[in-house]
């Protein structure tokens, strides 16, 4: 069992970097536009998060105090694999720091449109609408590889493919709803979540 260690140090190190980066954006959009966000307009997808979240919660609540409670859903992966993960995992990490930076003030973890907002079109936002969700695959695919894990790494990547399923539309009425025709345009020549190949092309 303290083979797995490295491993499970290097997760939770990860997570909590993700959990702090999203906690100190967050804190300087509210600060910036003065607007604290709020659930409002998210409908029954807070009740999806709530059920998704708390057993995943739970699950890495178990794994971070006593590992070997989760034994049973190990995967056999050699290790060169799993730190591929770790590797996998600090490219979402940067790409979401880049992304955040972009958003700067603009930034919720909801669906909330901050007033005073725009449309983001620099940066990683140039080719891909939604490129945060790129970030989180990357870093799901990177933690479900590094924890070798189908509970923990499985149920993390797969609560990721939902949000980004069941969202995303709801985050895209809200734009168009905020932004109209500005917002269209842009959604015409970029991707949703990969750039479209006609975009080198211009």
């Amino acid at each position: 069992m303290e083979a797995e260690y490295p491993f499970h140090t290097a997760s939770l190190l990860l997570l909590m970097a993700v959990v702090a980066i999203r906690m100190y954006f967050s804190g300087y959009a509210d600060a910036a536009s003065g607007v604290k966000q709020n659930t409002k307009g998210e409908g029954s997808f807070r009740h999806l998060r709530v059920l998704l979240g708390l057993p995943l919660i739970l699950a890495f609540l178990a794994y971070a105090i006593w590992p070997p409670l989760l034994t049973w859903s190990q995967l056999a992966l050699v290790p060169e694999v799993r730190w591929s993960g770790f590797a996998l995992s600090v490219l979402g990490i940067i790409m979401l720091i880049w992304v955040q930076k972009y958003l700067s003030r603009n930034f919720t973890g909801t669906v909330q449109i901050r007033p005073g907002g725009n449309v983001i079109t620099t940066g990683p936002y140039l080719y891909v609408r939604h490129p945060m969700y790129l970030s989180f695959l990357l870093l799901g695919t990177g933690i479900f590889l590094l924890t070798a894990n189908w509970l923990l790494g499985g149920g993390f990547l797969l609560m990721i493919l939902i949000v980004m399923f069941v969202r995303t539309p709801i985050e895209e009425r809200a734009l168009l709803n905020a932004y109209g025709n500005k917002y269209a345009e842009y959604a015409k020549r970029t991707g949703k979540f990969l750039p479209k190949v006609s975009s080198f092309l211009r």
